[in-house]
């Protein structure tokens, strides 16, 4: 995960999930508690009023001589019983018991729970017609006149509170569930809104790079503002780095210019026209290529906005009048777009690449615009020449190759083409042109937002 938005959500929402998953445990853990408690209280509470109505008979047995007044006590098979021993004997019971007692280990005859049919025909096995799973309160009361203690019971149906359990947990899970998915959106719109900052500085070191700015102008946030100041003060301090390198290579064009000069007037005296044009030919190239030589640390070459196709336009009729017998193709129908940059740098991008073409293709050259997006072009420009093997078409970016040494020339061409390419943080690259079946150089160029 290499997003940093990414990171922050995706551990924002596990916290969520473990967070909520824990409060949703503890909380119907304390509920099912709660519940049961209640639920047993009030048994306890009926338990009590069962035992207060129980008196001592003439008979020194235990007459229960007031109902309890809960109603499920007087249906049969309710699950809410109530039952008075005296040792092993009953001596009283509940109407909801029907023809059941409770036995000494606190279950009913037939089974724990389980009513069967009374009602039976001879040879045919007891049909269970309910089965409950009850919750029983006990206690041993000592009553004057009476060796024995006598014991009284009181069941209750545990569906009653095992049901509001099922509600309550229904009821949190999908609480918890809307909650989570709340809480992530939440988080999702914060990380977003909280990377807004980062968003912006993109964007405005887009423009920076295209020349649209020249700094970060807006007003961040106190956590993000120091790191914009420092790239104001990185770009600043490249600013007069480049600055620094001109001067520089001004000043070593004007140390050479003046020994070549006097060197071209003492050879001029001996008529030594061989070594005359060799030194013509260095003060062109030392004129050409010192401009380049500060390439590497080019963060301001760019300098205006260049309206490419009229550009191009003018380039192909510079060509066509120097190699008339080439047919340049150019769609006219394209909407004009716009470089930021030195209009030198797109001459010698376009001039050296068009002039290759002009000299190693037959009778044709194609150029194409592709664009890939709001601010990214590539250009095409095919031949129809013999083309290269795949293995020199990296070769002939090195600098000094030259496929042919016949030709004059000094093998910097393609090598200049990829370093002021690379400068403005494009590509270059070549293939084999599927149309024209020659030679196909790749430009890859952002474009100025206007």
């Amino acid at each position: 995960m290499n997003s940093l938005a990414v990171r922050l959500f995706f551990s924002a929402t596990v916290w969520i999930i473990l967070t909520l998953l824990a409060a949703g445990l503890l909380l119907s853990d304390l509920n099912k508690k709660s519940n049961f408690a209640a639920f047993d209280d009030r048994l306890n509470l009926l338990l009590e009023t069962l035992i207060g109505a129980s008196r001592v008979d003439s008979s020194d047995s235990i007459t229960v001589v007031s109902s309890i007044g809960d109603p499920r006590f007087f249906q049969p098979y309710s699950g809410w019983y109530w039952q008075v021993n005296n040792g092993a004997q009953t001596v009283s019971r509940s109407r909801s018991m029907w023809d059941q007692v409770f036995t000494s280990d606190k279950r009913l005859i037939g089974g724990r729970s389980q009513f069967r049919d009374s009602v039976t025909i001879e040879n045919t096995i007891d049909t269970v017609i309910e089965s409950k799973k009850l919750h029983i309160v006990e206690r041993q009361i000592s009553f004057p006149g009476l060796s024995n203690p006598i014991n009284f019971l009181v069941s209750g149906d545990t569906k009653e509170y095992m049901d509001n359990i099922k509600k309550f947990n229904d009821t949190l899970l999908v609480t918890l569930v809307v909650l989570g998915v709340g809480l992530m959106i939440a988080v999702f719109l914060q990380v977003n809104y909280g990377l807004l900052p980062l968003n912006k500085i993109k964007q405005a070191l887009f423009k920076i790079r295209n020349g649209d700015k020249t700094k970060l102008e807006a007003q961040y946030p106190l956590e993000v503002q120091p790191l914009a100041t420092e790239i104001n003060e990185l770009l600043e301090h490249n600013e007069k780095i480049v600055e620094r390198a001109k001067t520089h290579v001004g000043n070593l064009a004007h140390v050479l210019k003046t020994p070549l000069a006097v060197i071209s007037n003492e050879i001029g005296s001996d008529h030594n026209s061989v070594l005359k044009t060799q030194i013509v030919l260095m003060q062109k190239h030392i004129d050409r290529y010192l401009k380049k030589a500060h390439l590497q640390a080019v963060g301001k070459n760019v300098k205006s906005k260049i309206a490419f196709m009229q550009f191009l336009k003018k380039m192909i009729k510079i060509f066509d009048k120097i190699y008339p017998g080439i047919k340049i193709d150019f769609p006219n129908n394209l909407k004009e777009f716009f470089v930021y940059g030195s209009l030198e740098d797109m001459e010698e991008v376009i001039g050296n690449i068009l002039e290759n073409g002009c000299k190693y293709g037959k009778s044709r050259i194609r150029i194409s615009i592709i664009k890939v997006s709001d601010v990214e072009v590539i250009i095409q420009i095919s031949d129809d020449g013999e083309g290269l093997p795949a293995k020199k078409m990296n070769e002939v970016f090195a600098r000094g190759f030259r496929l042919d040494e016949q030709t004059q020339g000094t093998g910097l061409g393609l090598n200049i083409v990829k370093d002021i390419v690379e400068v403005y943080k494009g590509k270059v690259w070549l293939e084999k042109s599927k149309e024209l079946g020659g030679l196909q150089v790749n430009i890859n160029l952002p474009i100025s937002i206007v």
